[in-house]
């Protein structure tokens, strides 16, 4: 987990929301390697960013806060749809639909998540996610080519488009288009080393499988 400081209280909430989300990432979603720790740090920093001060948007911010439950949250984003503090309880929800099998409903928030003035970063994780519930529904190839989409666009950043890759060529192998697959693969094989290192290595296990089913 990425540690850092976080100077105001409402800050620290933000993270620590997104970190309890992380953990709910590794226990339940298993095919999403690595899906968390990227959007707790960037949302943390959204968080440190967009804090306010009037009393009407500290209101708001308490009111998103502490809602817990579908219903309670499901109120309080009705009331507070635009608020700085949505995006975080809107991820909340997001994990509560998922939990239950409503990915329908899961996708929708992350769309509203997606329609808000967040950082690249968030916005192309919140893709990531959204195409990771797709896979959870059983929309393989609707998830392998949002995955595909996301690792072909150059303005991302490579270690999001070396998972996206990955991810795309899971799915292609899974669904038997093997050169799909391959051709996913090849793409985290020209990405600089660093960063992206951890997708090269499974990367490089999923070809393995990929070759050894050929050979059958």
């Amino acid at each position: 987990m990425t540690k850092m400081k976080l100077k105001t209280k409402d800050a620290k909430e933000v993270f620590d929301d997104f970190e309890r989300f992380e953990i709910f990432v590794h226990e339940h979603w298993k095919l999403m390697l690595g899906v968390g720790s990227a959007i707790v740090l960037a949302v943390a920093v959204y968080g440190i960013i967009m804090h306010v001060s009037q009393s009407s948007a500290n209101k708001a911010v308490s009111a998103l806060g502490v809602a817990k439950t579908e219903a309670e949250l499901l109120n309080a984003l009705k009331e507070y749809p635009n608020s700085p503090a949505s995006a975080r309880a809107r991820m909340r929800l997001v994990r509560i639909f998922i939990d239950e099998k409503k990915y329908d409903d899961a996708l929708a928030q992350l769309n509203l998540i997606k329609s808000s003035n967040l950082p690249k970063e968030i916005r192309w994780r919140t893709e990531m996610d959204a195409s990771y519930i797709m896979e959870l529904k059983g929309d393989l190839d609707a998830a392998a080519k949002e995955f595909d989409r996301i690792g072909n666009l150059a303005l991302v950043d490579e270690d999001i488009r070396s998972e996206a890759n990955y991810a795309a060529s899971r799915l292609y192998f899974k669904t038997g288009n093997k050169d799909a697959a391959d051709k996913a693969l090849k793409r985290i094989n020209g990405m600089s080393d660093g960063n992206v290192d951890f997708w090269k290595m499974q990367g490089r296990f999923l070809a393995a499988q990929i070759q050894g089913s050929s050979a059958e």
